[in-house]
């Protein structure tokens, strides 16, 4: 393809709106363009996943981007060099330039393989990746699809702990409501004490190495002139590469239960709902190195190694299946989840030619990985 078939595959990725939990068109669009492009064994798994396959043979390098997108629509535009909507960034434009990076590499018949994956609901639940675990697919190495910038290398993540806490009250006339505790009140002092922890626990190496807990939603349960009888928070903590997510609720737990124990007349359940554990990533692989060298090549360097502060599917996979990992991928992730997003076609390009070199090294007669 020419890069306007480049940029419009992108394009009409874009203008298919794919929330988590609706990827189905998107997902439909992506396997018959798999199998346009000259793709092998394209299928679909019980999640929704699409996957399609080039080359035979070992090594095996799996490509994995996420086709689904948080909601919010943002119209698709192109205004000079600068592509809108989305997903522009997070991140359709990675999983688009992967599948057209496999597409135009010429394999050697029985040198190695590229398997190429559209996983669905990375920003909701992370059904996809799992259920890609279970397909247990060999191998020898993978490269997911999240912004990084195209001189840059994520290698680390953060992990994260959702979780709903419910406090329960007797509840009551409005009127008296003096004489009876009120649970959203009494949330917002656990909360309080919860946020206290945390940061006692700071780093001072910054926000990758701190336990940062956000209040996403908090609900209440009541009936017109009567006190509520219960209020739910609901949670999302990043966790260090130093606590694990079953440490990290441990934690948590220690502050439910002093609260608990200083308090008369309140209940509290806690639920973990999602639990995804850090993960730093090797930088001392081939992959990593491959990697490295196609992104010098490509745009001159220098290259940078990061550490974001969100989670990815690189986390689970990395976790489950001790291969080389890394992510990479064009964009400014500044601008994900936003109403602002785009990306620069000119960076969306260049990716294309990073991931080809990349998977050029890492498929070449002399490659050890």
């Amino acid at each position: 393809m020419d890069p306007k078939a480049y940029i419009e595959f992108l394009k009409r990725m874009l203008e298919i709106y794919s929330p988590s939990g609706r990827e189905d068109e998107l997902a439909s669009f992506l396997m018959n363009k798999l199998e346009s492009f000259g793709f092998e064994r394209v299928r679909t798994d019980r999640a929704g996943n699409i996957y399609g396959e080039v080359g035979n043979g070992s090594p095996t390098v799996l490509l994995c981007g996420h086709m689904d997108t948080v909601p919010g629509r943002i119209p698709v535009k192109i205004e000079g060099d600068r592509l809108w909507g989305r997903g522009a960034v997070d991140a359709k434009s990675s999983l688009a330039a992967m599948i057209s990076a496999a597409t135009s590499l010429e394999l050697e018949k029985g040198k190695g393989s590229i398997i190429a994956a559209g996983v669905v609901e990375e920003e909701r639940t992370s059904r996809g990746i799992r259920q890609l675990l279970r397909e247990r697919f060999n191998v020898n190495c993978a490269i997911f699809g999240e912004p990084s910038g195209v001189k840059n290398i994520t290698f680390a993540y953060r992990g994260k702990l959702g979780f709903k806490i419910t406090l329960r009250t007797p509840s009551g006339h409005v009127g008296a409501q003096h004489l009876i505790v009120n649970p959203i009140e009494e949330a917002f002092k656990l909360w309080s004490n919860l946020k206290a922890s945390c940061k006692s626990r700071t780093s001072p190496h910054g926000v990758f190495y701190s336990m940062t807990p956000c209040l996403v939603d908090i609900r209440s349960r009541r009936v017109s002139g009567v006190t509520p009888e219960a209020c739910t928070l609901e949670v999302d903590m990043r966790l260090p590469p130093t606590i694990k997510s079953r440490e990290g609720l441990r934690l948590v737990e220690e502050v439910v239960d002093k609260y608990q124990d200083e308090t008369q007349g309140v209940s509290v359940t806690l639920r973990a709902m999602d639990r995804v554990d850090p993960f730093v990533a090797s930088r001392e692989t081939v992959l990593m190195g491959a990697l490295k060298e196609a992104v010098l090549e490509v745009t001159g360097g220098p290259v940078r190694f990061l550490r974001k502060t969100g989670t990815g599917d690189m986390n689970i996979f990395g976790v489950k299946t001790g291969v080389p990992v890394a992510t990479y991928g064009p964009g400014d992730s500044r601008l994900s989840h936003t109403s602002k997003e785009y990306i620069e076609l000119a960076e969306y390009l260049t990716s294309i030619e990073v991931y080809r070199r990349t998977l050029g090294k890492l498929l070449s007669s002399d490659s050890k990985i």
